[in-house]
């Protein structure tokens, strides 16, 4: 049996690899932690014929320590087992949950899932392929699924609001208030303020669809994966969980207008390009909601750079969706001015460099390597922070004293009075606050240059 790290919290359990060896009949030979959000690990399993075959396992530590949540992994693996039965929606095979361990046993599919490092042929060939298994995916008769912890939307206001409520957890209620929990209170009023009062079908929805959540390979999808925020709803939602999607993995050359039209002529469905922003914001709103639990009280076995770079870019990207709902551009608002070396930074930097050149090339594991790497980019993030912290957080309490025409002693204070005010926000009052939120965003982005590199190129799509 072979784990990666002697820390027992950080490795696959052991009673759990040995339920998998007796699920499969065989023994674990290697075990890898993959550099995914959500952790999964690969296994290679040693059978008595000599063959060694990969597989793919998923655990859920929350679940397993009696703390279930909506969105659990016993939920998601029930619903890929029903899906399994549809030949034309590409899906991995379950060979075992076990109910205790909370741990999954999934088919290793062929292919790889960076869509955007495909020739632009085999994108085209791709996303082509996947809106056929989404219209198939959406054709699916959601009377006739009985899936477990699956609610049906009552109301056309439902499609929304139940996902909505989905990210309720009253752990985020004893956080610190930030930016982005502010954030987050003024996008789920607006939610609220325009919630769709109609839909045109009850679909199933991967609810986190497009590039990066399916494998390809020769020009065609092997396997849609993550289906951890699936559930009944409105198909306009998956069209704009689509074009975030292609926002951090780009597979249609700039432009989701054919694919999608492709889409609306095998599923029967009409695109309601409106609908489709709101949901592209609906996605953005819950993602801002629940990052804070993510990065406030992160766990050294997660991936806390990915996690820190994706909150910074979720925020900016909130405010973009919601301004392109009402035709709205960025204002022009006050900028940080970063240099690109300045005195006062130099221990940030270099420890930053030995992590960079002096610790992770060293390493083989390749979590163990992105951990690494990833530390060094969290220390030239907390440089900028060290520098240019006070002036940002100036800012953001000038503005606030702006909006609610009273000063407060600190930015604590300050944010959590806007978010008190936020939550019986009048739609007359979006376009201000929205202005000022759009710019704590974009400086939290300039802050957080060394941890969204990676994204640096990314735009939405344009979607006719």
């Amino acid at each position: 049996m072979v784990t990666t790290t002697k820390d027992e919290g950080a490795a696959f359990p052991r009673a759990a690899l040995r339920w998998v060896e007796q699920q499969l009949d065989g023994r674990v030979v290697a075990l890898e932690r993959m550099v995914v959000r959500r952790e999964a690990w690969r296994a290679d399993i040693a059978h008595r014929d000599g063959s060694v075959r990969p597989v793919f396992l998923r655990i859920d530590r929350e679940l397993a320590a009696g703390r279930p949540y909506p969105r659990d992994l016993a939920r998601e693996t029930a619903l890929i087992r029903r899906l399994a039965e549809h030949p034309d929606i590409p899906v991995q095979r379950i060979h075992g949950w076990h109910d205790g361990h909370c741990v999954a046993i999934q088919s290793f599919e062929p292919g790889r899932a960076g869509l955007h490092e495909a020739p632009r042929a085999e994108q085209h060939d791709v996303m082509l392929h996947f809106m056929e298994i989404m219209a198939a995916m959406h054709r699916l008769d959601v009377r006739t699924l009985d899936l477990p912890q699956f609610d049906m939307p009552a109301t056309p206001e439902e499609h929304s609001l139940q996902e909505l409520r989905a990210v309720d957890d009253p752990r985020l209620a004893r956080l610190p208030v930030d930016g982005s929990a502010v954030l987050g209170a003024f996008g789920r009023r607006w939610l609220l303020n325009h919630v769709p009062r109609t839909v045109e079908r009850t679909v199933l929805l991967q609810g986190d669809t497009g590039p990066g959540n399916f494998l390809f390979e020769n020009h065609r999808v092997t396997a849609v994966v993550d289906w951890e925020w699936a559930h009944y709803g409105d198909p306009m939602e998956d069209i704009g969980n689509l074009w975030l999607r292609d926002f951090f993995t780009p597979g249609c050359g700039g432009d989701l207008t054919p694919y999608v039209r492709h889409y609306c002529e095998r599923a029967g469905i009409t695109l309601d390009r409106q609908k489709a922003i709101y949901y592209l914001a609906h996605q953005m709103v819950r993602s801002v909601i629940t990052l804070p639990a993510l990065v406030q009280r992160p766990d050294w076995k997660s991936t806390v750079a990915l996690n820190l770079g994706y909150q910074a870019v979720c925020d900016l990207l909130c405010c973009e969706a919601i301004g392109m709902y009402h035709g709205m551009a960025e204002p022009a608002g006050e900028r940080l001015h970063i240099a690109g070396r300045e005195p006062g930074g130099e221990l940030y930097r270099v420890l930053a460099q030995q992590l960079e050149h002096g610790i992770a090339p060293a390493l083989q594991d390749a979590f163990a390597k992105a951990t690494a790497e990833g530390a060094a980019r969290i220390a030239r993030y907390l440089e900028r922070r060290h520098l240019h912290g006070a002036q940002s957080d100036a800012l953001e309490l000038a503005g606030i004293a702006a909006l609610l025409g009273t000063r407060h002693r600190d930015l604590d204070a300050a944010r959590v009075a806007l978010k008190r005010e936020l939550e019986g926000m009048p739609a007359g009052r979006e376009p201000e606050v929205l202005g000022h939120l759009w710019g704590v965003a974009r400086r939290h982005m300039q802050l957080a240059e060394p941890l969204v590199e990676r994204w640096r190129d990314c735009r939405l799509a344009r979607l006719g």
